[in-house]
Order: structure tokens, then sequence, then C-alpha cells
């Protein structure tokens, strides 16, 4: 009973000092398994247009693009991903302006800052906190304290009495007390083994280098490659265009081109991101790495044959998102975060409710402290 005490202390506190700040995370997470939907009905204008004809030509919306911001450059490039779906230009870093393209006309239809959107503002929020990269190791922190709040919250689910079904249902006919006890309890039960997953995974995607290196270490697999730098030497060299790059790509790994990534320095590669059939992960993870200044093939990583480690931490990723089921899990991922929701409030109200009951009972024992004085006079 002393370590249920200690585990209960433990499991109440961090509720009542960070489950405001979890739910809020849990929150935005929430409408993020859904943002290219509803991204789609809040800005249909950008997000998809007519299918028609063949595609144009990539550099042509690349030069269009340079020509309309010629105080910006180009950070990546994400690549529609099926008929309809328009370009999307991220300009100077991943989360500054944002610039969408017609696929077939390469019309530029417009621009906004991510931070100037509803679904951009959710995006920050959930990833950062606003706060850059303090905010990510805040809620890599928050992170763990979720997974301390499920464990414990698990090993409290089980009844001393070993009547295990009653932790499935809320009894209807007991006092509200019990009710909202019984609430809790159910939902923390129905949905604790997806926040460990929203926890663990949501950790590892904050402390990445940490986590690679320990999946390395437990299946004993060989790291990822290191990146091979471009030869700042050859600049004077000719690069074929970035269409006849794309088209190489395709030779090397012929899998739907997801995204590409622009050099940011001197060494940097081109970077085309690749995803398979049989991946999980939406964007995938097979990377073809270009010299910027003579196209040579620098190096070529194919997310199939990769060692155990690097596949599982890939992995991770679709976990957190809910993917990796399709729209059930989904479905399933958004509403273990909005059960948070639930459980802070019942969790506090309980909370409130004995802290009540404590203090009626100080005073009692106060006035009859009191009253016992006055009989023994």
């Amino acid at each position: 009973m002393k370590i249920r005490r200690i585990v209960f202390n433990l499991h109440l506190y961090i509720g009542l000092v960070v489950g405001l700040f979890l739910v809020i995370v849990a929150l935005t997470g929430s409408l993020l398994v859904f943002r290219e939907e509803i991204e789609t009905q809040l800005y249909p204008e950008l997000m998809i247009t007519d299918v028609r004809g063949e595609q144009a030509p990539v550099q042509r919306i690349l030069d269009a693009v340079e020509r309309a911001y010629p105080q910006d450059h180009i950070f990546s490039l994400r690549v529609p991903r099926q008929p309809g779906q328009t370009y999307l230009v991220k300009m100077n870093h991943a989360h500054d302006l944002f610039v969408y393209a017609d696929p077939y006309s390469g019309e530029l239809l417009g621009a906004h800052r991510q931070s100037d959107t509803f679904m951009g503002w959710i995006t920050l929020m959930h990833t950062q906190l606003l706060l850059g990269e303090r905010g990510k190791t805040i809620l890599g922190i928050g992170g763990l304290l979720l997974i301390c709040m499920s464990t414990t919250g698990l090993y409290l689910w089980f009844p001393p009495n070993g009547r295990v079904l009653e932790g499935f249902k809320v009894n209807r006919s007991g006092s509200w007390k019990r009710r909202i006890f019984d609430l809790h309890r159910a939902f923390g039960i129905y949905t604790v083994f997806f926040l460990l997953i929203i926890g663990l995974t949501g950790v590892s995607l904050v402390f990445n280098k940490t986590t690679v290196e320990l999946v390395d270490f437990l299946t004993i697999s060989p790291p990822r490659p290191a990146p091979v730098l471009s030869d700042p030497s050859r600049k004077d060299s000719h690069i074929r265009s970035l269409d006849q790059l794309l088209q190489h790509a395709d030779r090397l790994l012929p899998a739907q081109t997801t995204w590409i990534n622009f050099p940011q320095t001197p060494q940097a590669p081109w970077i085309v991101r690749k995803k398979a059939p049989e991946e999980l992960h939406p964007n995938g993870r097979n990377f073809i790495h270009f010299d910027q200044y003579t196209g040579e093939v620098l190096l070529t990583e194919n997310a199939l044959t990769a060692p155990l480690g690097t596949r599982i931490y890939n992995a991770l990723y679709p976990l957190h998102i809910g993917v990796a089921g399709g729209l059930p899990t989904r479905i399933l991922q958004v509403a273990a975060g909005f059960s948070t929701v639930v459980l802070f409030l019942t969790g506090y109200v309980m909370w409130r409710n004995k802290r009540k009951t404590n203090k009626r009972k100080v005073t009692d024992g106060i006035s009859f402290m009191g009253q016992s004085g006055k009989l023994f006079r």
C-alpha cells in the first residue's frame, strides 16, 4: 500500500502540474492528424487544381518562384502526391513562407506565412510551442512525463481486490463522485496504450539522435550512412536541370518523389526524397543525394533494404501520427488525443473533492477539540 500511495502521488502531481499543457499538445496533435484534409477545405484555391494535360517542368515553377520572391530563397519543394494536388514551395526554412503552384500551367496560385494560418499556427504550437528549438526540448520532457503518467495510471488501474472487469465500465447507479472516478478510470484504460505510443514516439522524434543510437545499439545495426558533401571546387561545372535530376532519380529508384531539399550551404547536396508503396511513412524514407554542382550521385538510401535499426526508427513517425493502420488508426489517434480532456477534467474534479473532504475533516477536528476543551474546563 505504501508503494501504491507513492505511485498515486506521482500520478496526481504530474497531472496537476503539466496536465493542461499535455492536453494542449494532445489536442493540437489530434488536429494535425487530418491537417491536409482540413487545409484543403480551408484553402482549396491553394491546395487543389483541375487535372489537365501534361505537368509543367519543375524548373519553370522554380524560376517563377524566384522571380516573384527575389528576396527569399527556396528551401524545399513538395511534389504532388496525386492528380490535382498543387506544388508547395517552402521558402527560407521549413516554417516560413509557403508558395503554391499549379503543376500543369506552372502558375503561382498564392502564398502565406505558416504562422499566419490556423493550421500553420497549430503546427508550430504542437512541434515547438512557438519557441523554436527550446520549445522542442520542452515537448520532449512533456513526452517523458506523459509516459510516466500513463505507466503510473496503468499501475493504479489494477484494483487491489482483483476485480479487473470493474475498471472497464462506469457504475451509473453510484454517486456522482463515484461516476467521475469510474469515468476517469475507464477512459484511462481504453486510451493508455495509444497515449503511451504517442509519448514514446513523440520523445523519439524530439531526441532523435539519442533514439537512433539506442535503437541501433539494441538491434546491433550499423548506423545510417553519413551524408556525402558536394565539392565547391567544382562549382564551375555544368549541372543538369532539376528535371533531369528527377528523371535520373526515377531510374535509380522507381518510386514516387515526395520532396526535394535544396542545398542551403556550399557543401550541401540536392536531396530527392521518395516513397515506395510498401512504406508506412507518408513521405517515404528513400533519399538520393546529388552533388549540387555536377549532378553526380553521392549517396542512395533505400528504406526497404536499410538495416533493422533504421527501419524501426523509420516506423516511429507513422505510429506517432496514426497512419500505420490507415483511416481507423487515424481516428483512434484523434480520439486518444481528445480523451486527455476528459482525463484532465475528471482528475482535477477528484482532486478538488478530496481536498474539500480533507479540509472539512480538519475543520471538524478543530471544532471538536474546541468543544472538548469547554467540556473539561
